[in-house]
């Protein structure tokens, strides 16, 4: 009986010395206050690479338009309609 309740003090008193030292390996809870600026962080990068693929996306817009409007600008011109042209270097129509 004697050697049970000397085993379970020795238990109790090992575990209130490691318990400090377990709680010292544990990293400290956030605040709430904490938690909200990583989320408000995490939201303002979520916004800024939202931006910069929306910014990418009009500037290949921008430059498709504009490619398509040199085409339109350069591009031969259609005769009137009942106007019938040959091709250059062709015998005849």
């Amino acid at each position: 009986m004697r050697n049970a309740s000397k085993a379970f003090l020795c238990l109790g008193l090992a575990l209130s010395l490691a318990s400090p030292a377990v709680a010292q390996n544990r990293l400290p809870r956030k605040s709430p206050a904490e938690r909200r600026v990583q989320e408000l962080n995490r939201d303002m990068q979520q916004q800024q690479r939202l931006q910069r693929f929306e910014q990418q996306n009009q500037f290949e817009t921008n430059q498709l338009r504009q490619s398509i409007d040199r085409q339109r600008t350069f591009s031969n011109p259609t005769p009137p309609a009942g106007i019938r042209t040959c091709p250059p270097g062709s015998v005849g129509c």
